[in-house]
């Protein structure tokens, strides 16, 4: 089984560099084995060319795996976690690469997160004005067996979002959240600052026949409803609560300055 990363890394502004680099880096990870009973994602058809991508219609069961950058900590594993998805894609563009090989390619917003429960531990959302991509090569008007939705703030407007939920999940782990780059104040909830991106591969891409990606219409958008596979890599800059004070400090100290 394969895994995938997500890092966290504490970061803040110039006049508080030192403190950000005191933070701890962090991968996480999940490959679709994991959720053995069915497929990890469901997309609709779509014949006015928006489509959605959500999650599958079972209930999914993932177990994230928490490392800190390949460091002296132990790998923790949180278990029994479901996977919401709400995400549209839309603007079907496709490019023909070499002899019959496309590349078929959308936009994508909205949200996808982790649960435990009713609790949500950490959401990756994306923005609606510069949005994330979905991609997936395959022949003239259909698509392959394999894709991916993936953005990056190079691009696409990412934001991550951590709770306390999660805080709790690594202490009932056995590891501190602190030392593995997580924390989140008093406010039970912390925002990346970016740098962030992420990536969802789609495998065994198929409408109800194994090896057969959809087919497309005028649109570019699949013609019915699919379901697929999936593993998860991303990476992501959260600042420590004092941090993120310090830094607000630091900018009023340099706005009174400027006056």
């Amino acid at each position: 089984m394969s895994h995938r990363l997500f890092k966290v890394m504490g970061v803040s502004a110039l006049a508080v560099m030192a403190l950000a680099g005191s933070a701890h880096a962090t991968f996480f990870s999940f490959a679709s084995d994991v959720n053995s009973n069915g497929f990890t994602f469901a997309g609709t058809a779509g014949p006015t060319g928006t489509f959605t991508v959500s999650q599958a219609n079972q209930v999914n069961n993932f177990t994230l795996l928490i490392d800190d950058n390949n460091g002296t900590l132990p790998t923790l594993s949180i278990t029994g976690l479901t996977l919401q998805a709400n995400l549209t894609a839309t603007g079907g563009v496709s490019q023909n690469i070499v002899g019959t090989l496309f590349q078929h390619s959308y936009r994508v917003t909205g949200t996808i997160s982790f649960l435990s429960g009713s609790n949500t531990l950490l959401s990756i959302l994306i923005g609606a004005n510069n949005q994330a991509v979905l991609s997936v090569p395959g022949s003239q008007n259909q698509w392959s067996t394999s894709g991916a939705v993936l953005g990056a703030d190079s691009f696409a407007d990412v934001t991550y979002r951590v709770t306390t939920a999660l805080v709790n999940a690594i202490t009932s782990a056995g590891g501190n959240a602190a030392a593995y780059g997580i924390a989140v104040g008093q406010s039970g909830v912390a925002d990346s600052v970016g740098p962030d991106d992420f990536a969802f591969t789609l495998t065994t891409i198929n409408t109800g026949t194994i090896g057969t990606g959809p087919t497309l219409n005028a649109n570019r958008a699949p013609t019915a409803a699919w379901q697929a596979e999936s593993s998860y890599s991303g990476s992501t800059t959260i600042p420590a609560p004092a941090t993120v004070a310090l830094a607000g400090v630091a900018g009023l100290v340099l706005a009174r300055r400027r006056r």
